[in-house]
């Protein structure tokens, strides 16, 4: 694959009177960041170790958090595909391992905080959405383990097929949020519209990550871009950015919203 002009750019440096520092690495840097803040809302609360933050919004927080940055760790791939711009792809590990502590920190917060009956196992596995939550957490344990170059190295051909779980993750994730709120029915007399139901800002971000994933698709985009029709690939990727677009600001501005009531020590529930 030929280089885009971005990624021409990229590779070039800032030049400051005492150093030099690689576009490319200020960038990966300002998108690396936004996704520590679940971590950051949460923290005050375990410092502090204040009950009400913890089994009133850590679930919200840190399971709100881990969605967020599986759905950008399953977009880097689609927005390689489409826009022909590699240099974002080391994103795609860096989400993933935030992914994978975000949820390991949620499930071992919740083990110990949270009401449900039953002791650690009721809190991780007393209710069949927490048991798919919990099976999400198991199968992360070998993905943050490899998560590496010479894991990498070691498992050679193993590696790839060994991280295609993060496509089972996915599919348990939306499971998850589907057994959560009774596939989006149970709260369907709060007043609040279809996109405030997890399931479907989920499903919303998820249809566009898939299309983009299908084999024809990515052939006719690969098409396309040869035959110097990349305006075209812009128009046709167009209503799913906006798709995803519409369910991703939904799970963000909760995120905010519960996120900064927790950091504050004022939990917002729902």
């Amino acid at each position: 694959m030929a280089k885009t002009a971005v990624d021409t750019w990229m590779e070039q440096d800032f030049v400051f009177p005492t150093a030099t520092i690689r576009k490319q690495t200020v960038a990966l840097l300002l998108l690396r960041l936004p996704v520590l803040l679940p971590l950051l809302f949460i923290s005050r609360g375990v410092i502090t170790l204040n009950n009400d933050t913890l089994n009133g919004a850590e679930a919200d927080v840190l399971g709100t958090g881990s969605e967020i940055c599986l759905f950008l760790t399953l977009l880097v791939t689609p927005v390689i595909t489409v826009t022909r711009q590699r240099w974002i792809a080391p994103l795609r590990r860096w989400y993933g391992i935030i992914f994978a502590v975000t949820a390991m920190t949620d499930a071992t917060i919740a083990s110990i905080t949270t009401s449900f009956a039953g002791g650690v196992f009721g809190r991780l596995a007393g209710h069949s959405f927490l048991l798919v939550g919990l099976t999400m957490v198991v199968l992360l344990i070998p993905l943050l383990a490899t998560a590496n170059n010479p894991a990498q190295r070691w498992l050679g051909k193993y590696w790839k097929q060994l991280h295609r779980l993060t496509y089972l993750i996915w599919g348990l994730l939306v499971l998850h949020l589907a057994l959560l709120e009774g596939f989006g029915i149970e709260h369907g007399g709060d007043g609040d519209p279809v996109f405030h139901q997890r399931m479907y800002q989920a499903v919303a971000c998820s249809i566009p990550l898939l299309v983009l994933r299908l084999p024809p698709v990515k052939r006719w985009v690969g098409q396309q871009q040869k035959a110097g029709r990349q305006w075209l690939v812009y128009l046709s990727a167009a209503p799913l950015t906006a798709l995803f677009a519409l369910g991703f600001v939904f799970i963000v501005n909760e995120e905010i919203f519960k996120g900064v009531g927790a950091f504050m020590l004022h939990p917002v529930g729902g």
